[in-house]
């Protein structure tokens, strides 16, 4: 993911998975980010001309150039998807790394954390 990253001098590069989910990232043909879909609103400001989209699950990681955080303008909280939407639609590259052949698990709440421990243990992952 990393060496995909320094290859595409991209902004970030996003791991993604074709799976489901309720929330979508599009890109386009060269792997750029264009858009999200949430259940049935869709976000695509970054170029009409884009014709085909691939619509894939983002896992919540991502590499960053430092460029970035000089280039945040969004205050409080807020989603970096929004600030990467934005980057995106001013040329700057997101780059989607398909890690389908990755397991990713969120340990983000420590009941993730047990039945991970659980599913190793039992040598199910």
């Amino acid at each position: 993911m990393l060496t995909l990253h320094t290859e595409q001098q991209a902004l970030a590069t996003l791991a993604v998975q074709d799976r489901e989910t309720s929330r979508y990232l599009l890109f386009d043909e060269q792997h750029q980010l264009c858009g999200r879909r949430a259940g049935t609103e869709w976000e695509r400001g970054i170029s009409s001309a884009i014709v085909q989209t691939l619509a894939r699950a983002f896992s919540g990681i991502h590499v960053i150039s430092p460029r970035l955080l000089t280039m945040m303008s969004e205050e409080g909280v807020f989603s970096i998807i929004a600030t990467y939407l934005r980057l995106a639609a001013q040329g700057e590259h997101i780059t989607a790394f398909r890690a389908d052949e990755y397991y990713w698990r969120d340990l983000g709440k420590p009941e993730s954390v047990a039945q991970q421990r659980e599913m190793v243990q039992d040598g199910r992952r």
